[in-house]
């Protein structure tokens, strides 16, 4: 079955300035990064086998065109994303009638109106139209190129309560679908993202942290909006004279609006010496330092590896009781096998509580320094804890990558192939049809 990803935006490389621009939206540049990261992740997974095969539509001369092409991968450059333009079109339009079936994969908001335009070029039937939200809910109001897709993958519950809301806001003025099809199951699939995960590397043991080391936490996307940087330095100054504790410090990174913001407050609570501001720097030149992983946010628009970067290294994690991080913690929503019908935050939370001491994070309630400094005295001071939690994150590593998300797509890909009659119910995943 062939899968046309559509992801005709250009992204450029990231910068001091955009930092500065950042507002309590996020950075649409670094959400454009992420898709690209997955567009690539779900080409790169189909090439090397099963039974879809990719091809690639992007803009002509971005940097996902280059990198697609360094990787040898399938591609269709476009002169640009506008449905209008005549070249994008008919270069879509050749490329599209020689597959009698085709699933349309729109990778950006920007992609929608092509998509819909697209799937108007095509006989009924024959083709299924699908739209991602990994990161965060559509900024515009949604209109009629979303009202043609015929499932939304959407990266968390939060994604999928949004457009819930938006739709039934729109009761009475969405249009009937363009091109319906027999699909079962609800519209908008919960489906986490991933992560470029690191090599492993030989990580020191949890518990075997000497009691002159240092105790380094990590701490990622921390001078983002709702990042929970400011209630760590709460919890700083909540444990910083206890004398029972090992040398310790924090260190924060990633870019955004809250630099001085978070330094004044740092300075203001007297812990500005144990903790360093680091901006943007490679997670693997970071990560082999730290003892333990902190994810104090509450945001829902999360980066990925905000909570995942601590457990893809196998280290300890404390994180803060959200539905967003209930649900990434949960193995069995992140494995490639799980079912379309994903459990509702409420049962992740009470198989979390009902874990105990194999629970793959410390939790902490949101907005609360003093139960943040307990945690994270507790991670100091409990060799077991810190084996019991790295355990978990080690266990979790598999599940987090950018190849568990494209199996974890692929195999939704499959089955929605299979509903519809375009593979046979017994293909195996070897043979690419």
């Amino acid at each position: 079955m062939r899968v046309l990803l559509l992801a005709p935006q250009d992204t450029p490389p990231p910068s001091l300035e955009e930092q500065h621009r950042w507002a309590e939206l996020g950075s649409p540049l670094r959400t454009a990064r992420l898709e690209e990261e997955h567009a690539l992740a779900l080409a790169l997974y189909m090439r090397d086998g099963g039974p879809l095969a990719p091809m690639l539509a992007c803009r002509q001369g971005s940097p996902l065109h280059r990198r697609a092409a360094a990787l040898n991968l399938p591609v269709l450059p476009l002169p640009g994303a506008n449905p209008a333009n005549p070249v994008t079109l008919f270069r879509l339009w050749r490329w599209q009638r020689r597959h009698p079936r085709l699933l349309v994969q729109t990778v950006s908001e920007e992609a929608l109106a092509l998509g819909r335009r697209l799937l108007r070029l095509r006989p009924r039937g024959s083709t299924l139209l699908a739209h991602a939200f990994w990161q965060r809910p559509p900024l515009a109001p949604p209109g009629a190129a979303l009202d043609a897709v015929h499932k939304i993958l959407c990266g968390s519950g939060y994604i999928r309560s949004r457009l819930a809301a938006a739709q039934e806001a729109r009761r009475g003025a969405v249009r009937p679908r363009l091109r319906p099809l027999p699909l079962a199951g609800s519209r908008c699939v919960v489906l986490a993202p991933g992560m470029v995960l690191e090599p492993e590397g030989p990580a020191a043991a949890p518990s075997a942290v000497a009691p002159e080391a240092r105790f380094i936490f990590g701490l990622g996307d921390a001078l983002t909006p709702r990042s929970g940087a400011q209630i760590v330095a709460r919890a700083m100054a909540a444990i910083w004279q206890r004398e029972d504790l090992p040398p310790w410090e924090v260190r924060a990174l990633g870019g955004g609006p809250r630099y001085q913001e978070l330094l004044d407050e740092a300075v203001t609570l007297g812990v500005a010496a144990r903790l360093c501001l680091l901006n943007e720097q490679p997670l693997a030149r970071i990560l082999p330092a730290c003892r333990a992983w902190i994810a104090p946010g509450a945001s829902p628009e999360e980066l990925p590896e905000t909570l995942w970067a601590g457990a893809a290294a196998g280290l300890p994690v404390i994180c803060t009781r959200t539905p967003l991080h209930l649900e990434r913690l949960d193995a069995a929503r992140l494995h490639p096998d799980a079912a379309e019908a994903e459990r509702p935050p409420a049962a992740c939370a009470q198989a979390s509580a009902e874990a105990g001491a194999g629970a793959p994070a410390l939790l902490v309630p949101p907005e609360d320094p003093q139960s943040l400094a307990k945690a994270m005295i507790d991670v100091m001071t409990d060799a077991g804890l810190r084996r019991s939690l790295a355990a978990a994150s080690a266990a979790l590593r598999p599940l987090v990558g950018l190849d568990a998300f494209a199996a974890r797509t692929c195999r939704r890909y499959a089955a929605w192939g299979r509903e519809l009659g375009w593979l046979p119910p017994d293909a195996p995943a070897e043979e690419r049809t």
